[in-house]
């Protein structure tokens, strides 16, 4: 039998002007068949990493895909990442 993940999520509501939804639609479409939700899922993804830190993403994953986590590889953050490359440039290990 196979085992399913069910994460709750929580929808979010933003609102914007009908004509800029639509030219931010078609735009969106013609340049690289994207849609407005996926870029604001993307976004919502990418803020989540720049301003959680990373224990704080690798406990809720824990917590919300205990399966998932023993494969993963622990996230960091995009400032440790920048001073693990500064040290890797400059030898301070």
């Amino acid at each position: 039998m196979m085992e399913v993940d069910f994460v709750e999520k929580v929808e979010l509501t933003v609102s914007m002007e009908p004509e800029r939804l639509d030219a931010l639609r078609y735009f969106l479409a013609a340049k690289n068949k994207r849609t407005p939700q996926k870029e604001l899922q993307r976004a919502l993804e990418e803020l989540y990493e720049t301003y959680v830190p990373a224990e704080t993403r690798a406990y809720l994953d824990a917590r919300c895909r205990p399966d998932r986590s023993r494969r993963r590889r622990p996230a960091t953050s995009r400032g440790a990442q920048a001073q693990e490359k500064e040290e890797t440039q400059h030898g301070d290990h």
